[in-house]
């Protein structure tokens, strides 16, 4: 067998090297008995490291650096190529990804529109089919009033319930159902603007209607079972007929975001495109002919909103009445003096004083109701709680208090101001002052205060006063009015405006400035520190007292302040000894050696003194307020005297 060395020798390698050898496989094949060659297969690298020689190093770096430089040129070629075709791929992928986003938000919005079309059709289902057919049912079978007062509720809502249950939810239902062929909605909407004409009648008979179904409601009691009966099905959701009828005037401004959402996420290119902008603009204008309504509607809707949150509610829906504030307050009782959260709401001729009700339903009870006209606003005089007042009337009065000085200014502030605009609204259409806007006589087909129908011998006149179409028989009366010119108006006005124009005198026009921006440090006839507590079971309170040349006792926080907490008048109240006072009042016979009692037929106050002496002052002091008399000037000397 040869030397494995041969090899390395036939390549002329000197004896002299180092070999690193991964993995070395040799097979040997004998060609014919004469030869001996073999053929050797190396199937891995081999790394050798030369001591002594280099083959043409120099020429073989060059080769190297030159081939590299070209490999380089061809990678780098091919990057570019690579990165260009990835990124053209890239933002064709994410146009691709956004179009379809702008697809799908557009599928979203058509769905959008055929559910709440749905809803609304369901809605304008229960204002034909279920409340008018039941109300013209009965009034046919028993006659509550003439067959014509039905339409006169309900407008056209039967044309307009027709068409959109007969024609556009038909469509719309269909074209979903064929979206992935025919992903468009434009040319429906194109097609049913020019029937949002019927919703002009509709709109414009709205407020008058109302007012009809209200006024039914109360003189009616059949009338008022029926539609409360409705009202309790659950299809009515516990909400009312009026809140209903809200929807055929709210579903256009809704059709009109949807087509402009829509319009967003359509491409100019969209075969939907044009017949989306053509509906958009249709519908847009029918919109914008109800803004003025619209108004109305979103003052009717807040007064909707508050009466069906009352529980056993008044009638608070009227043309001519709106919120002007509410908010929570607290109410003093007047036979246990505790103190019970209530919720105002003041309207701009009616304050409704409210408790919360913790029973499922209306969230509120009427406890007490001011007609604004005859509302008193009096400061209160409360010696414990600050930010006291008073609102009365003829027959009942009422004390409340906010937490802040600041809200029982806002209050007051809203008070005078509605009370102002009452007593200018009533002054001047009695003097003639204001013109009142007339009623289009051409839209009315039936008297607004006796519902007679008009004809050629039953004329429509306006009345001068409020506006309103009404008959001959309802306008029969004249009063001196704009330039001393007798003009026609209807009964109703004609018995308001002929009542004496009340003002209470204790009702000042405007917030006058506060009785209790009065300094503890300004001269007083008797000040100094006293406990206080309105019932015995209390514990006491520290306050500083001065009672003042007006018979007025202030009360404040220390002797250091600028600003009174509170101010009682002291003519009317009686005072009494502890010692004197009844087993009843609690009191322990140490706190009656130096307490005393001020108090009238519903306010009782205990006080303190800390010495027997300034107990004994204050009781004569505050007798004599008591009768309206100030000390004699001998009683003030004697008291300097002893301080």
């Amino acid at each position: 067998m040869l030397s494995t060395d041969w090899w390395r020798w036939t390549l002329g390698a000197p004896p002299h090297y180092h070999k690193q050898t991964r993995t070395s496989v040799f097979y040997y094949g004998l060609e014919t008995a004469s030869t001996n060659r073999y053929v050797v297969a190396e199937r891995t690298s081999h790394q050798y490291e030369l001591d002594t020689y280099a083959i043409s190093e120099s020429d073989s770096e060059e080769e190297a650096e030159e081939l590299s430089a070209e490999s380089s040129k061809v990678e780098s070629s091919t990057r570019v190529d690579v990165e260009t075709e990835l990124s053209s791929e890239l933002k064709i992928k994410a146009e691709r990804d956004g179009l379809d986003e702008k697809q799908k938000k557009c599928h979203h919005i058509a769905n959008e529109l055929l559910t709440t079309e749905r809803n609304y059709v369901n809605i304008l289902h229960l204002i034909d089919q279920v409340f008018q057919f039941k109300v013209d049912q009965e009034n046919r079978a028993h006659p509550m009033f003439p067959p014509e007062t039905v339409q006169h509720m309900f407008s056209n809502i039967k044309s307009i319930y027709k068409f959109h249950n007969e024609f556009l939810l038909p469509q719309l239902e269909g074209r979903m159902q064929l979206w992935d062929n025919d992903p468009r909605i434009g040319d429906i909407m194109k097609n049913f603007a020019p029937f949002l004409k019927m919703y002009t009648e509709y709109v414009k008979n709205f407020d008058y209607a109302m007012n009809l179904i209200n006024t039914l409601q109360q003189k009616i009691p059949r009338f008022a079972a029926i539609v409360n009966d409705i009202q309790k099905r659950d299809e009515c959701a516990k909400l009312s007929l009026a809140h209903h009828m809200l929807s055929p005037i709210q579903r256009l401004p809704r059709y009109e975001l949807l087509l402009k959402d829509y319009l967003k996420n359509l491409t100019e290119d969209s075969p939907d495109y044009e017949d989306t902008k053509r509906a958009l603009e249709l519908v847009s204008t029918a919109a914008n002919h109800t803004n003025e309504a619209m108004k109305k509607i979103d003052k009717f809707k807040k007064l909707l909103e508050i009466q069906e949150s009352i529980y056993d509610a008044i009638d608070l829906v009227s043309a001519t009445r709106e919120l002007v504030k509410e908010g929570r307050i607290v109410k003093i009782s007047a036979r246990s003096g505790d103190h019970q959260e209530r919720y105002l709401f003041l309207l701009s001729d009616v304050l409704l004083l409210c408790s919360m009700r913790l029973i499922p339903g209306p969230l509120y009870r009427l406890r007490a109701k001011f007609m604004v006209e005859n509302l008193e606003v009096i400061e209160g005089d409360n010696l414990e709680t600050a930010n006291t007042f008073y609102v009365r009337d003829e027959k009942k009065s009422v004390e409340l208090y906010t937490h802040t000085a600041e809200d029982k200014a806002a209050w007051l502030e809203a008070l005078f101001k509605t009370m102002q605009e009452i007593l200018r609204r009533k002054a001047s259409l009695k003097t003639g002052e204001t013109k009142s806007t007339l009623v289009t006589a051409d839209d009315v087909t039936r008297c607004m205060v006796c519902e007679a129908i008009f004809s050629v011998m039953k004329r429509k006149h306006n009345c001068r006063a409020c506006g309103i179409v009404v008959c001959s028989k309802c306008s029969n009366q004249k009063l001196l009015f704009e330039d001393n010119k007798n003009m026609r108006v209807c009964r109703l006005c004609h018995a308001a405006l002929t009542q004496p124009l009340k003002k209470s005198p204790s009702s000042p026009a405007g917030p006058a400035q506060s009785l209790l921006q009065v300094s503890a440090s300004a001269t007083s006839v008797l000040s100094g520190y006293l406990l206080l507590k309105t019932q015995a079971s209390k514990p006491w309170t520290k306050r500083w007292f001065a009672l003042h040349a007006d018979f007025v006792l202030y009360s404040f926080k220390s002797d250091t302040d600028s600003l009174a907490m509170t101010a009682t008048p002291m003519p009317g109240f009686a005072v009494t000894e502890g010692s004197k006072l009844p087993e009843e009042d609690l009191l322990s016979f140490r706190d009656r050696e130096k307490a005393f009692k001020i108090h009238h037929s519903k306010k009782s106050y205990y006080f303190q003194a800390f010495t027997h002496q300034d107990h004994e002052k204050w009781i004569n002091a505050l007798q004599l307020a008591t009768r309206a008399e100030l000390p004699s000037p001998e009683e003030e000397v004697q008291e300097d005297e002893e301080t």
